[in-house]
């Protein structure tokens, strides 16, 4: 059995180059699939139609008249009674659900075609999520609908969830994954002191995130230019395919040579294209 690919998280503020460099993955030779959770995706627009796949899933976009009831709920409850509520309005706030039909048969909304689970593609393709924010927001839309106060179970239900499905990509894929993070400064539960972790839900999850992952980078600009860096003040560094270093130019190949100098292979996918 040949290796699975590589699974690399990019971590950085917004403006960061973390979306601009999705296209070196081309470079490396990769097929790419990207679902987005953000708008972002015209930075990708000049990349070739049949080698660079996107979806976009945006947050909930709930109608008016969802709205106007929340706002009726807001107007007439006090918070106790809201807290109490089991959700608000839940049907219009299941952008989640979208997000898992997408990667179970994934429909590319540039070139029209499907091609089927996302775990079922191999290595001469990468899978990128972007990102981590706009799953946040759905998956507390999932927990709790239109409903203002989120009690403690509400965010474990959420919490739980997102780990669940991280995880799963991280762990149930053989293409090359990439999970690309804005960046969240909090203090370490277990060393204490402040840290940079991926914009997680909670606490307690953030430092997790990175475990099922053999690259963390963080992104940031240098004068007029992208840098990548594995050597962060305040980064837990992870580089298993790239040097422990700052101002590394903000590309996948090396990460793609190295798996290959290790054993890895290319193996074409077999999943259907329709």
């Amino acid at each position: 059995m040949t290796m699975p690919g590589t699974n690399t998280l990019l971590i950085g503020p917004p403006g960061s180059g973390k979306t601009h460099s999705i296209r070196t993955l081309l470079d490396a030779g990769l097929e790419v699939f990207c679902l987005f959770t953000e708008p972002g995706m015209e930075v990708l627009g000049d990349t070739p139609v049949d080698k660079l796949h996107w979806h976009y899933v945006p947050p909930s976009q709930p109608s008016w008249d969802a709205m106007i009831d929340n706002a009726t709920k807001v107007n007439t409850f006090d918070a106790g009674a809201l807290q109490k509520m089991a959700g608000m309005n839940k049907r219009e706030y299941a952008q989640f659900i979208d997000v898992l039909k997408v990667c179970n048969d994934f429909s590319c909304q540039r070139c029209g075609k499907t091609f089927g689970p996302i775990d079922k593609f191999d290595t001469d393709r990468a899978f990128v999520f972007d990102s981590l924010s706009g799953l946040n927001i759905m998956l507390l839309d999932l927990a709790v609908g239109g409903k203002p106060i989120r009690t403690q179970p509400d965010w474990g239900v959420a919490i739980d969830t997102e780990e669940k499905f991280l995880n799963r990509l991280a762990l149930g894929m053989r293409a090359h994954f990439v999970l690309i993070s804005h960046v969240d400064r909090q203090t370490d539960q277990v060393l204490g002191g402040v840290k940079l972790f991926p914009a997680a839900l909670g606490q307690k999850l953030p430092p997790l995130v990175s475990r099922f992952f053999s690259d963390v980078v963080f992104t940031s600009i240098e004068g007029d230019k992208f840098v990548w860096s594995t050597s962060y003040q305040g980064l837990d560094p992870k580089a298993r395919n790239l040097p422990i270093a700052k101002s590394l130019p903000p590309t996948f190949v090396p990460i793609i040579e190295n798996w290959k100098r290790q054993g890895g292979v290319s193996v074409p996918s077999i999943n259907k294209v329709a």
